[in-house]
């Protein structure tokens, strides 16, 4: 072989490289896309297990919503309940952020506990009234289109 027959083999030698580099890039990019997706998806449904198992365990918050019910809650009741709502917007502000960076999608977001119970408290709609220009307007647009519907009149 001559000289140039031997500069065009490794030529062709690095391209073939290459091409299988970046494909194996491109599966390990996708492969680590999945697992960040998978690890979002786990955190955000383990806030909402977790504001669950707060209400679950925690007497005195369901005490409160039942006082608030009543038109009788104390105002330590009421900054319960306040403190309560304020950890659930927390959660729901994560689950709007993870959509709009576009790792999760809306959908899955609201199923896996966007839309919970906590969100068609009557107390929401109140406490959301009066923090809601806390938050930025995409949010407060999202909320009000989205979770707010969801509140009922009765608790």
């Amino acid at each position: 072989m001559t000289r140039n027959h031997w500069k065009d083999a490794i030529e062709v030698i690095g391209i073939v490289s290459l091409v299988i580099t970046m494909a194996f890039v491109a599966y390990e990019i996708r492969q680590n896309t999945n697992t960040v997706r998978s690890a979002t998806l786990h955190d955000v449904s383990r806030m909402s297990y977790d504001v669950s198992t707060l209400m679950i365990e925690n007497p005195d918050l369901r005490a409160a919503q039942r006082a608030y019910c009543a038109e009788n809650a104390s105002e330590d009741q009421l900054q319960l309940l306040r403190l309560l709502y304020a950890a659930l917007m927390r959660v729901q502000q994560n689950r709007f952020y993870q959509v709009q960076l576009g790792i999760l999608d809306e959908s899955e977001v609201l199923a896996i506990g966007g839309r919970g119970g906590g969100y068609r408290h009557q107390y929401f709609a109140e406490f959301w009234t009066s923090v809601q220009e806390t938050y930025p307007p995409d949010f407060v647009e999202y909320i009000e289109a989205e979770i707010l519907p969801l509140q009922r009149d009765t608790c």
